[in-house]
């Protein structure tokens, strides 16, 4: 296990990996580039893919920005997030010159990052008397409380990030999964470690962060486990489908997942609304018109950019050969824009008839369980936030986290 090797054991593993995307995105590997996440230009990487179409990466992954195609992997239970193996996902030791397994990156099977398709579909079951759209849309008034109660205590100029998007959706799923007062206090500390999570399987962290994550991932765990063996979780103590180790599972996931893609999510449709002249405006005299433009902007701007799934068997794919246990990517964010699924792609159109062909997963594999908890509490966001602060406006450049290549994550969102 990485949690049991010394730090320079972890750091050399990391540091390894971390060349070899450099090495095969100096030489023009698109997808090597995004993974390397250091330029401000994703999309022209995205672009240059699909001018390649399906394609083998230097950096062992067939990739693909074709919409039509990545929607026929992401819903072909003949690819995974895991590997058929057994046991822990990752590759610790492997000579990545000689076989570039460049996925799983660090050990997240605690998080419940890396599981099939249909258990994710047993635990969203499971979830659904908590985290499904009926659900949730019942608790809609005190999500967005908790959203404005989060707004009111900002000044006028404050961090979208930091001050409003995290402390808002740490407090809904706090809410949701009926989580005593010590875990919430607990909850905020573990989020720093827990919102690289997503990126650390796909793109090596400096390795204080990798331990941070690390470490954060098992305190939850324990935590959780703690809580849902005493019942003091009240949320999910009330899921009579679940085992323990399912609600385990399920708070996990709406931790992991529900909180930092919600941030992402909100950020990221701010963003695309304020760089369009009126919009803003137009959600704040409209509030029900909120969710299809977020919708929109998610679809533009994603907060998952790419999704990374395992070739279970031998599968041809638009007359190539994908072969058992090879990584398959999609570029979900060049996939929303691929011309040839979407009518003007690159405008903002929030009424567009081809909306629902976005690629846009509100939580990746794991969609199934958290895809109607972060889109409902990314909707409530915007919303009280184009009605309180109809004059919002970006007060500096929004900078973005080192070595975020799946999330792109915020580090800094100025507004006022």
């Amino acid at each position: 296990m990485l949690t049991e090797q010394t730090n320079s054991e972890l750091g050399r593993h990391l540091l390894t990996i971390r060349g070899v995307q450099f090495i095969f995105g100096a030489q023009g590997d698109p997808f090597a580039m995004i993974l390397r996440a250091g330029d401000d230009d994703p999309l022209g990487h995205g672009a240059r893919a699909r001018e390649l179409g399906l394609h083998e990466s230097s950096i062992g992954a067939w990739v693909t920005a074709d919409r039509e195609l990545g929607a026929r992997i992401l819903g072909d239970a003949r690819f995974s997030p895991r590997h058929a193996e057994e046991g822990p996902q990752h590759h610790p030791g492997v000579d990545v010159w000689d076989n570039p397994l460049l996925c799983h990156v660090v050990p997240l099977d605690d998080a419940h990052l890396n599981l099939d398709p249909s258990a994710y579909r047993k635990l969203a079951e499971a979830a659904a008397p908590l985290l499904s759209a009926e659900a949730l849309g019942a608790r809609l008034p005190e999500i967005e409380a908790a959203c404005r109660e989060t707004l009111t205590a900002t000044g006028e100029r404050f961090d979208l990030y930091r001050d409003f998007a995290v402390p808002a959706a740490l407090r809904a799923v706090a809410d949701v999964l009926g989580l005593p007062a010590g875990t919430r206090e607990r909850l905020a500390e573990l989020h720093a470690g827990l919102a690289t999570a997503l990126d650390a399987g796909h793109c090596p962290q400096q390795l204080g962060t990798a331990r941070a994550l690390l470490t954060a991932v098992t305190d939850l765990s324990a935590e959780l486990t703690g809580l849902v063996d005493a019942g003091r979780a009240t949320g999910l103590a009330a899921l009579s489908g679940a085992s323990p180790q399912d609600a385990v599972a399920i708070g996990t996931l709406a931790v992991v997942v529900g909180v930092e893609v919600t941030a992402t999510a909100v950020c990221n449709a701010v963003e695309v609304l304020l760089n369009h002249p009126g919009q803003w405006e137009r959600i704040g005299q409209n509030p029900e018109l909120a969710g299809a433009a977020v919708r929109e902007a998610l679809r533009l701007a994603p907060p998952l950019r790419f999704e990374s799934r395992i070739a279970r068997e031998r599968i041809k794919l638009d007359g190539k050969t994908v072969e058992e246990g090879r990584r398959v990517v999609v570029l979900v964010d060049a996939a929303n824009r691929d011309p040839e699924s979407f009518a003007d792609p690159d405008a903002f159109v929030p009424d567009r008839a081809d909306g629902d062909r976005s690629l846009t997963f509100l939580g990746g594999p794991a969609a199934p369980v958290t895809e109607a908890l972060v889109r409902v509490q990314s909707e409530a966001a915007v919303r009280v936030l184009a009605e309180l602060r109809p004059g919002l406006r970006t007060g500096a450049e929004v900078l973005h986290r080192m070595r975020s290549a799946v999330l792109r994550g915020v580090l800094r969102f100025p507004v006022a």
